[in-house]
């Protein structure tokens, strides 16, 4: 304990002198400074009590600790107010402002885990573009190349830099390699990759709508929009394979009807084969269905009504894909619903005296593009798509889109605007009560809440998950609009 109050009172240590001063603080028990505490609130107005006050603050600032390094610092200004310092005592006090300044600046300094560079650098990019806008914080950037050993290095990197909390990656591999090691550090990181995964109580949050969530939510509204039986249509591919689970789990554990699972050709093939699969358009295995073509001749497909069981169908894609996909739905005889109420005469004349199910088609955030309408056509009329992030939702979200427009110089993208609110959320978790703490920092995230963001409010659940308020828009014209 000598040793180390010898050390901490040596004014301007340089490197040399760090590990010193180290090695003697790590061997103070935590018993004798809680003895020096209550020393220096006694002696606080003593001769000494300037002294041993410089000396606990600068304890404190080098744990990091600056909320436990302000009282002492205090202390030894009011005792050396209206009086004449020596010089090692004014030099102290100086070098101990400046090292309070800094670090309480450096207890709202969040690293930023990004590919600046590399493939993947227009996203990385983009992105640091849309967090640097929100004041608040002091935002360090660090490139992670799209590399997963690359992103956890940069962990490494934030925490000597004295980061309080880590914002990013993007990538899912680089996320992963970021969490393992963010949790072994000990310091918070809210993910920016939209895949499935937190930790809370290791600090490993994560921020991204992902297509999980995403389909789920499409099964929820299902739900509670009376939509019984259901469907979903995905690609053959990684993401596709993920929405269909999720959408598939969700609606059971709502209690809908599951009618059919399909799935289709995502690297641009034809689809007819999978979307007859989907249908139940296999003669092979339709009795009605081989009877009909044998008596029809070369139009029988098309005037063929299939027993269609399912009232929506979900198709997580691409929108050109899901334009294309619902292009051959009326082509096999499926009923669109192109209006929000059906004409039943229509429907009776069309079908000769039948109603037949109308099918609700539901597309995901893929679908939200302007040229849907253009390469859908009729048949995308009135479908739906699930969207988190769209400057129809309300003013706050008009206001925000469009000043990220202003600063990016173009539309921005769902994820940065996603990240745009991440940063935000994150901002203002961190403006009170963290001082440094990387420990009271996970606290304030875990409970943290924006209220008007960008794309709705956001918020994690008790997983450390993301809690989004996702939007439903409906193609009308030649247009998106909000879903009635």
């Amino acid at each position: 304990m000598r040793v180390a109050l010898r050390e901490l009172g040596r004014p301007g240590a340089g490197p040399a002198q760090e590990a010193t001063l180290a090695r003697a603080l790590a061997q103070v028990p935590a018993t004798s400074i809680g003895a020096l505490e209550q020393l220096a609130v006694a002696r606080a107005t003593e001769p000494g009590g300037a002294q041993l006050a410089l000396h606990l603050a600068r304890f404190w600032l080098h744990a990091r600790a600056q909320d436990l390094a302000a009282p002492h610092l205090a202390r030894a200004e009011a005792a050396l107010a209206g009086s004449s310092p020596s010089a090692a005592l004014a030099a102290q006090l100086a070098e101990l402002r400046a090292a309070s300044r800094q670090a309480a600046g450096r207890a709202r300094s969040v690293a930023v885990l990004l590919p600046m560079s590399g493939r993947f650098s227009a996203i990385g990019q983009e992105l640091w573009r849309a967090v640097k806008l929100v004041p608040g914080v002091q935002w360090q950037v660090l490139d992670t190349r799209g590399e997963p050993a690359q992103a956890a290095d940069m962990v490494d990197r934030a925490v000597q830099d004295g980061a309080v909390a880590i914002l990013g990656p993007v990538g899912d591999r680089e996320a992963l390699a970021a969490a393992r090691r963010a949790a072994a550090r000990g310091i918070a990181i809210a993910l920016l990759a939209p895949g499935e995964g937190a930790t809370p109580e290791l600090g490993v949050f994560r921020l991204a709508w992902s297509a999980e969530d995403e389909a789920r939510a499409v099964a929820q509204w299902a739900a509670a929009n009376d939509f019984r039986s259901v469907a979903v249509f995905a690609p053959r591919d990684d993401v596709g394979e993920l929405a269909a689970a999720a959408f598939v789990s969700r609606a059971e554990e709502l209690g809908l009807e599951l009618a059919a699972r399909g799935r289709y050709d995502a690297a641009g093939g034809s689809l007819e084969a999978d979307v007859k699969e989907l249908l139940g358009l296999v003669p092979a295995r339709n009795p009605r269905l081989a009877a009909h073509l044998r008596r029809g001749g070369k139009r029988a497909w098309q005037t063929f009504v299939p027993d269609v069981a399912f009232s929506l169908l979900y198709v997580p894609d691409r929108g050109e894909r899901g334009a294309l996909v619902a292009a051959y739905l009326p082509y096999f005889g499926v009923e669109l619903r192109t209006e929000e109420i059906m004409d039943p005469l229509r429907l009776r004349r069309k079908y000769r005296g039948a109603i037949p199910t109308v099918v609700q088609l539901v597309g995901g955030a893929g679908w939200n593009s302007p040229s849907l309408p253009a390469r859908g056509g009729a048949a995308v009329q009135g479908a739906l798509v699930m969207e988190v992030c769209t400057a129809l939702r309300d003013d706050v979200a008009a206001e925000a889109t469009a000043q990220l427009a202003t600063a990016l110089g173009h539309p921005p993208s769902a994820a940065a605007v996603q990240g745009f609110d991440a940063a935000t959320w994150m901002a203002q978790a961190l403006q009170a009560g963290v001082d440094g703490d990387r420990e009271r920092a996970r606290r304030a995230l875990l409970h943290a809440r924006l209220e008007l963001g960008a794309c709705g409010p956001l918020s994690l659940d008790d997983r450390g998950e993301v809690v989004r308020e996702p939007t439903m828009l409906q193609v009308d014209g030649e247009d998106l609009v909000l879903a009635p």
